[in-house]
């Protein structure tokens, strides 16, 4: 294939108003890789000529983003670079590759400090949960609606009643583990909460609670079925039994 390339040449020209104007010819010939770094100084070094493309096509899977707002920028002196778009970010970096963050998730995020914090680079993008729960009326169906994110030290869970959730460290291994918010406990319902002095991290969800700490490990804690009626949710208890064996929580009954 033969695309019309523009020449960058610095040359004397009869018609110049100094030796060294520059001015372009325009030529036909095949695209070459040896034009390509000729005509972007290519760098190994430089992951900008990684970042771009991958933003773009991220970009491109998700349209609704709208258009850019301003270039690709480098995030500080990582090899790392995001690009704002009307209705969201993208961002990309080499441990990562690249993900969109939006809304009420994206401003939770960067209020705790973005990728500086410790929740880092988002490894997933956006994406609706996957709660299973039978629902029998309009607030409980609208308890159960959500969206969630992870990151790389963490996620974060959002649905309308009770916002913005950050579960991360063991509380998240574990409740990983006994299937998300698809398990018996549900949607966090707060952050997960550390006590320093303790070692003890302690995240609240629907349903029931995580608590763990390296002295006692973990212990899950199911709101009996007769409470969590008040929830008017059909829940299914197979989330604990199928840790109890190889990961042996103290699994109560509140």
């Amino acid at each position: 294939m033969t695309e019309r390339m523009t020449r960058i040449a610095r040359r004397s020209h009869p018609n110049a108003a100094r030796p060294d104007e520059v001015h372009a010819t325009r030529v036909d010939r095949a695209l070459s890789w040896s034009d390509f770094r000729a005509a972007v100084r290519y760098d190994p070094a430089n992951r900008l000529l990684v970042a771009v493309p991958a933003i773009s096509a991220k970009r491109a899977e998700h349209p609704w983003l709208g258009e850019a707002t301003g270039l690709h920028t480098r995030i500080g002196t990582a090899d790392a670079y995001h690009r704002e778009f009307t209705h969201g970010s993208v961002y990309w970096s080499e441990r990562t590759g690249a993900h969109e963050v939006h809304g009420a998730i994206a401003e939770r995020w960067k209020a705790e400090g973005g990728e500086a914090s410790f929740l880092g680079f988002p490894t997933t993008d956006e994406q609706p949960s996957r709660g299973v729960a039978s629902v029998r009326g309009d607030h409980a169906a609208e308890t159960r609606r959500g969206r969630f994110a992870h990151f790389e030290g963490g996620s974060i869970y959002w649905t309308p009643l009770h916002g913005a959730a950050i579960v991360h460290g063991m509380v998240r291994d574990i409740w990983a583990l006994l299937g998300w918010e698809n398990s018996a406990l549900g949607v966090p319902v707060g952050d997960v909460v550390v006590d320093v002095e303790s070692g003890v991290h302690r995240g609240v969800f629907e349903r029931g609670s995580i608590e763990w700490s390296p002295a006692r490990g973990p212990i899950v804690s199911v709101i009996a079925p007769a409470a969590s009626d008040a929830l008017d949710v059909e829940v299914e208890y197979d989330g604990v039994g199928r840790l109890q064996t190889g990961f042996a929580p103290q699994a109560t009954q509140a």
